[in-house]
């Protein structure tokens, strides 16, 4: 007996309808690996005008804007609808996490302090519901090696998450063990993790091998081992040419070692590929370290207009008063 003509009819529709949605988050995926935010914004808000809970169009978007604090705004409170409308959902759990961090860190003070547990609970829900999502347990990760035991931190918790993921995922196994041992100022060893990853043409682990030697770099430096820092960046720079992160972990290094007019150029070239990186406070220190008093003026005004935090601003407007007559 041949099914009804309907039947057929709404197992093509449906097969359609999901052909689509795949298509729509390959095309939100290349976007964000490309780092084409307008583009990415233009397409996410789309989605989001058919379906105003479009998880991928929400995620996308609000992972590439999360510093930004006018998209925040906006973002903020879709996210917390799509939590109250779909409660398993991964990744709008995840998105609120990476929301709230992101206002934390530009709030900063006694404010984060009490409200950081937010973060964690988000970040928790998330890799609890999508338990092999690398994203999702990277930041949870990082959460338990970046705040104190009271506060939540566990370097054993974030040992295990990494060794889990290693069970299913080798490669990102390998990428949440070079977190860990960079937590823990094992250097060497996270760099041996690292060396073991090789993206071929996948363009996801590419984008997360990318973060983890930025990551790396930022290690050293903190750890007083500018030079090294340095040193990597350039070697890491060789390998994609349009990363502003790496740009600007090469800045800050280079401003350490005092080579200003070098972190100046970095940041500048960091700007050129993406506008929208909150440095302009970094590029108006070397600047004004390199004796261009009117370019940090000028970069330090830029800074007023989208501040990468409050203290960064207050920093800003001390700096102008010296450099403004």
């Amino acid at each position: 007996m041949k099914p009804p003509l309907h039947a057929l009819l709404g197992l093509a529709l449906a097969a359609l309808v999901s052909s689509q949605a795949v298509a729509a988050e390959s095309e939100l995926q290349s976007l964000y690996l490309s780092r084409q935010a307008a583009l990415l914004e233009a397409k996410a808000r789309e989605q989001l005008a058919r379906d105003p809970l479009d998880e991928a169009a929400l995620w996308y978007w609000g992972r590439q804007s999360a510093n930004d604090g006018r998209a925040r705004a906006e973002l903020m409170p879709r996210a917390r609808q799509c939590i109250q409308s779909k409660p398993e959902s991964a990744r709008c759990q995840h998105l609120l996490g990476v929301l709230i961090g992101a206002e934390l860190m530009d709030v900063g003070g006694f404010t984060a302090m009490r409200r950081v547990g937010e973060v964690r609970d988000q970040f928790e829900r998330a890799a609890n519901l999508a338990p092999q999502d690398y994203a999702m347990r990277r930041d949870l990760v990082g959460y338990y090696l970046a705040v104190p035991g009271f506060m939540g931190g566990s370097t054993r918790k974030a040992r295990e998450l990494a060794e889990t993921m290693s069970a299913v995922d080798a490669p990102r196994g390998a990428l949440l063990q070079a977190v860990v041992a960079i937590g823990t100022k094992a250097f060497d060893t996270a760099q041996q993790q690292l060396g073991s990853v090789s993206p071929g043409t996948d363009r996801q682990l590419a984008r997360d091998l990318l973060g983890v030697q930025v990551d790396l770099a930022r290690g050293w430096r903190e750890a007083g081992q500018a030079e090294r820092a340095r040193s990597w960046l350039e070697r890491v720079a060789q390998q994609d040419t349009r990363s502003p992160e790496i740009r600007v972990g090469l800045g800050q290094a280079l401003l350490v070692l005092k080579q200003h007019a070098a972190a100046a150029s970095a940041f500048e070239q960091a700007l050129q590929l993406d506008p929208g990186q909150r440095i302009h406070h970094l590029l108006g220190d070397a600047r004004m370290a390199a004796g261009d008093r009117a370019g940090a003026a000028a970069a330090y005004r830029n800074e007023l207009v989208s501040p990468s935090s409050q203290a960064t601003a207050e920093k800003a407007r001390d700096r102008l008063k010296t450099l403004l007559p």
